[in-house]
């Protein structure tokens, strides 16, 4: 049964950093740190120290003591750890202090039916321990620690499993360091930074969504947030309102549906002046935020064509092309743009060949904007034998998948078809102040990502006599 949403709030879930940000936790801390060095035969580090060494869990927290002491070897990190967890379970809660005003934030929170979580790159058992000596046990429908998952903080993958774990729907996130505020960025979610934490620098240069400097603040802040979305913009509709997207934070336009990927397309052709009357362009998989918008914009020279027209009925006049048997047969210097997103990964043949053809079809002055998604670390795959469902889904994430694009070899594959950028940063195509009102998440910004657009040249095709 689906749970019931807050009436009157305008966020379902609020996750909360740990250390620094729920509690006071440097007193029990610092106190393990300086118990593991002088076991190491190290001198104590300063409290004042340890709370700016905080944040990115226990083992970094030994290291930057022992940096900070003398020589820092692994050796010493794994000889030191054992040490430090041991007796930090032992004092885990015997001088840390709840933040004024907290407990009341939390209760009500709470009474407006919001789910709370905790993430934090703590360990998921110290955290679970540390909860409940402050007498937290049952408070945090979800706890996410720095363990729980293969990643960390500022990943986005643990604030989006606790969000997950409290049912989904909006959500919002507390936190004290540039760790939480990068994770909230990456996550495309509102980020409460407190003034009062354990960042170890001034929490102004945090680039938090909103500062607090008490507990007593952060319900009025939260409400301002959810209701004051001025400062997004949607470039194809002009709304402000998004919702959450899978597990890719408030991406997806309530009034259009564009995602981000439709959003950078729309922005790319209108940096390089195609969105104006006159033009022909030819769009395969047509997305449902612009077809209609492009056919009113470019009227019959607006080509919509896919391999299944049935998918597509919400687009004027889509027709069905087959990439495989019907690039060869494109007209030549035809196209003012072509326009495809999401589609290479599916093209059951060489799409050296596809990827010819399309471009040879372009005008001398006609551009190529795509999306062909490129999967962060990872590498070139492809099979264009028969694969069971189940085979294709393992390999490719997608029953009608053939292959996939990796970050680290992308200049060894579809770079030697094309010039492209090295490295992919959108930030020498927009401004930050537009990505930003536009909605286009931080984590697309810079390096290659299933989001990456590509504005491709005819002077851009390597593929030459």
């Amino acid at each position: 049964m689906e749970r019931a949403m807050p009436a009157d709030f305008p966020f379902d879930v609020v996750a909360f950093d740990l250390d620094g940000t729920l509690a006071d936790t440097a007193p029990d801390l610092t106190a393990a740190l300086n118990h593991a060095l002088g076991v190491l035969g190290r001198p104590p580090v300063p409290a004042g120290d340890v709370r700016h060494m905080v944040g990115h869990g226990a083992r970094a927290l030994l290291q930057k003591g022992l940096a900070a002491t003398g020589e820092m070897t692994e050796a010493l990190v794994d000889q030191g750890f054992p040490i430090f967890i041991d007796y930090y379970l032992d004092h885990i809660a015997d001088g840390s202090t709840i933040f004024p005003g907290l407990n009341e934030a939390l209760d009500r929170l709470s009474a407006r039916g919001v789910k709370l979580a905790v993430c934090t790159n703590k360990q998921e058992k110290l955290a679970l321990r540390c909860l409940d000596e402050l007498g937290w046990g049952s408070r945090f429908d979800a706890v996410i620690g720095g363990d729980t998952l293969p990643v960390r903080k500022p990943d986005p993958a643990p604030l989006f499993e606790a969000i997950a774990r409290c049912g989904g729907g909006r959500a919002a996130y507390v936190g004290d360091s540039i760790t939480d505020t990068d994770t909230g960025r990456n996550a495309n979610i509102p980020t409460v930074a407190v003034s009062f934490g354990f960042s170890d620098r001034p929490v102004e240069q945090l680039d938090a969504t909103a500062l607090i400097d008490h507990f007593d603040d952060l319900i009025p802040t939260l409400e301002r947030l959810g209701e004051d979305e001025s400062w997004l913009s949607c470039p194809i509709c002009g709304s402000n309102k998004f919702v959450p997207r899978l597990q890719r934070g408030y991406v997806h336009c309530e009034a259009c549906g564009s995602n981000e990927r439709a959003r950078l397309l729309w922005m790319m052709l209108g940096k390089h002046g195609l969105l104006m009357p006159g033009k022909r362009v030819l769009h395969f998989a047509p997305e449902r935020s612009t077809a209609e918008r492009f056919h009113a914009l470019w009227g019959d020279g607006y080509e919509a064509v896919d391999i299944d027209p049935a998918l597509y009925e919400f687009a004027p006049n889509i027709r069905k092309i087959d990439l495989v048997r019907d690039a060869a047969r494109l007209p030549s210097d035809h196209y003012d743009a072509i326009i495809h997103s999401h589609v290479m990964e599916h093209i059951p043949c060489n799409i050296t060949a596809i990827l010819y053809h399309l471009h040879r079809a372009l005008k001398p002055d006609g551009k190529q904007v795509c999306c062909i998604p490129v999967i962060r670390g990872g590498c070139w795959s492809e099979d264009l034998g028969p694969l069971t469902h189940q085979e294709a889904v393992a390999r490719f994430g997608q029953e009608d998948h053939v292959r996939t694009f990796g970050a680290d070899d992308i200049q060894l594959t579809l770079g030697m078809i094309f010039a492209l950028p090295d490295p992919y940063d959108l930030t020498t195509e927009f401004d930050v102040a537009t990505l930003i009102r536009n909605n286009i998440p931080r984590i697309n910004w810079r390096g290659w990502s299933p989001n990456s657009v590509l504005v491709l040249e005819k002077s851009d095709l390597l593929l030459r006599s």
